[in-house]
């Protein structure tokens, strides 16, 4: 008679297992270009088209860069075969990320059977931090990939220690093959992110608590031994790169004190970690944290329970669709691999303070949280299928509501492709581009098409203004200056750079897309002519004449998100003359959008560091030129429609159109 367990297997097109991978797949190949590469992710395509030789050569020594090699070199040769576009560069990660549903099924299989593996599969294939750092070029997700494949392996190997009674049917056979899983695994972590080297003391206390409860069992003292031996030759693996670290960190790292405001930590962290970053009320996320922890604190009671239950008592098993851990106290391995890394990374604060900084830095734990719920879930579901039930649906509906953050202009990464065409639109073709911090260069060449010159002259702190005149002097035959400048506060923490500029020339326009701020310098505000593109007008105003003007976009929406929230601004640049004796008095052109009825439905901002405030008119000379920026802010519920734009001089005869402008949505 053939073996009825192979009756129980489902062809793979059927299995939830194939379904939740497919929809993790496409969770984080969605909208995958929506954000431009921010820096670290450019750093991470600069990284991987150098030779493998160097990049095996810096990340050894971590002294060019913070992060082992592995990541770099899988990059290099993604990138090689795939090319090293956005898409191309953010999908191996995409992939990666979405393959850690299968490590994290085999987990929570082995601690709370087949129900709780699932359950907790779906919940990271929807977790929108784990998206997030999918859909980053970055080696944080991959990291995390990997050390589930340590995770896994270790959890087969102690699987074989449990007890006979434990669902014996899917215990591993007497092989090696966990143990091998677990060293690539971990080995791969390591040397793709450091941080997952506190998964070595979660992977030694799952070791010997599984010899602790089975001592006496012949079988326990070998697999334990023969586990610590695995872990030490990936500890002797990891030795040149944690001698590395230790060093590079000890040189840089301010220390802190140990375990200093860890209870706002967690709590922050356990917010994240469910649902990401969307734009919730403090106090729907408070409830989403207490949902979260208490379904988290369920699944590592539930679980302990329900150990006892089927150790202890030796229950008969019951249908294999209910939770039947086959490692023992599956709850206890769950709080292990929550507390061992939060209590390790505590003490580290003593010698870092930075050290929970970041939420990345632990993203290890969002599968360890992925667990608990679905233990917890599947141990409601067979208390009572109605609380599983409405225990599931909250924790899905959290995590599809909030995704949709992800890709939200609030949450948007640095955009650097956004400001490099924005620099490429405005500039003329005599101006110049000064990029700050000098490294940053790197992002935005990447974008940046334009024919203008790039400089990154500053490369140390600058704390005194004689620092910036000389690179700055030499920049004075460009028409106009555009100032670019992120991750720059450190190194000018006075806002040298921008001061000098600021002082001696009048701003064109100024704007802040996300993580970037973009400033224009008019160096030749006053030119000897009007320059040949510039469409006439020869409009007078008193003692002042128009000479000609220009303007961009000539389409737009009233709603901007990226560059000027909330509203869309059209940038107007007239030429002004004096042809006589200027007026007594100063005149401040302005520039409205008007429509046919002469409703007024936006208006340039007065600033007083534009031209006519730095030269103002009562001291022009007879018949020389001045250049003017304007920047027309429209009223965000501008409906649809043709716009004038009418320049005026307040208190002053006189008016011209420089042109039409098109509101072509509101969205």
């Amino acid at each position: 008679m053939a073996d009825s367990r192979h009756k129980l297997k489902i062809p793979i097109y059927r299995h939830p297992l194939t379904w939740i991978l497919l929809l993790a797949l496409a969770l984080r190949l969605f909208n995958l270009t929506y954000h431009s590469l921010w820096f670290d992710e450019v750093m991470s395509t600069f990284w991987a088209a150098q030779p493998a030789s160097e990049i095996w050569r810096v990340g050894l020594t971590l002294t060019q860069d913070k992060h082992p090699p592995l990541y770099y070199l899988l990059l290099h040769g993604w990138t090689a075969l795939f090319g090293p576009g956005d898409f191309a560069v953010r999908s191996l990660g995409a992939l990666i990320g979405a393959l850690a549903v299968l490590p994290v099924y085999g987990i929570g299989r082995q601690l709370g059977g087949r129900r709780a593996g699932v359950m907790a599969a779906l919940l990271l294939a929807l977790n929108p931090f784990l998206v997030w750092y999918s859909q980053e070029a970055r080696m944080f997700m991959p990291a995390t990939t990997f050390g589930l494949c340590g995770v896994l392996g270790i959890g087969y190997w102690v699987s074989g220690i449990g007890h006979p009674r434990l669902n014996t049917q899917y215990l591993i056979p007497d092989t090696y093959w966990p143990l091998l899983l677990a060293i690539a695994g971990f080995t791969a972590a390591l040397y793709t992110y450091l941080f997952s080297a506190f998964l070595l003391p979660v992977a030694g206390a799952w070791l010997a608590l599984a010899w602790w409860l089975n001592r006496r069992k012949p079988e326990a003292p070998r697999r334990f031994w023969t586990g610590a031996a695995a872990l030490a030759v990936v500890g002797l693996l990891f030795l040149p790169l944690a001698r590395s670290a230790w060093l590079v960190s000890g040189g840089e790292a301010t220390p802190g004190r140990a375990f200093a405001g860890m209870g706002p930590t967690l709590w922050r962290l356990l917010q994240v970690y469910a649902v990401g970053w969307p734009r919730w009320s403090g106090r729907t996320m408070t409830w989403v944290a207490i949902i979260a922890g208490g379904l988290g604190v369920f699944g590592l009671a539930g679980g302990w329970v329900l150990g006892i239950r089927y150790w202890w008592r030796q229950c008969p098993i019951p249908d294999t669709q209910y939770p039947i851990p086959n490692i023992q106290y599956p709850g206890l391995h769950l709080a292990l691999w929550l507390l061992l890394p939060i209590l390790a990374g505590g003490l580290l604060l003593t010698r870092d303070r930075t050290v929970f900084a970041e939420t990345r830095y632990f993203i290890f734990l969002v599968p360890a949280l992925c667990l608990t719920w679905g233990a917890g879930l599947a141990w409601l579901w067979q208390w009572r299928r109605l609380a599983g039930g409405i225990g599931l649906a909250l924790m899905l509906g959290a995590a599809l509501v909030a995704l949709p953050a992800n890709w939200s202009p609030q949450n948007r990464r640095e955009a650097w492709r956004e400001a490099a065409a924005f620099v490429q639109t405005h500039a003329g073709p005599n101006d110049a581009v000064v990029i700050q911090a000098d490294y940053v260069h790197l992002a935005f060449e990447r974008y940046f098409h334009g024919p203008q010159p790039v400089f990154y002259p500053f490369t140390d702190r600058l704390t005194d203004p004689a620092q910036v005149d000389a690179p700055l002097e030499g920049l004075a035959g460009y028409d106009a200056v555009w100032l670019v400048q992120s991750h720059h506060q450190e190194l000018d923490p006075g806002n040298l750079v921008a001061g000098w500029f600021g002082a001696r020339y009048p701003l064109i326009t100024e704007t802040y897309p996300a993580g970037i701020a973009i400033h224009g310098f008019a160096q030749g505000y006053r030119p000897s002519a009007l320059p040949a593109d510039v469409p006439r007008l020869d409009a007078a105003f008193d003692n002042l004449r128009l000479l000609g003007c220009t303007y961009q976009p000539d389409a737009l929406s009233p709603r901007d998100d990226l560059f000027h929230p909330p509203s869309g601004w059209v940038h107007v640049t007239a030429y002004w003359t004096s042809p006589g004796q200027p007026p007594a008095a100063d005149i401040f052109p302005l520039v409205r959008l008007v429509d046919a009825a002469g409703q007024v439905w936006g208006q340039s901002l007065e600033r007083g560091n534009d031209a006519v405030h730095i030269w103002p008119t009562s001291r022009w000379l007879p018949n020389e030129i001045l250049r003017a920026d304007y920047d027309v802010n429209l009223n965000p519920i501008t409906p649809r429609g043709t716009y004038r734009l009418v320049i005026e001089a307040p208190g002053v005869a006189g008016q011209a159109v420089c042109g039409e402008v098109g509101v072509v949505s509101n969205e």
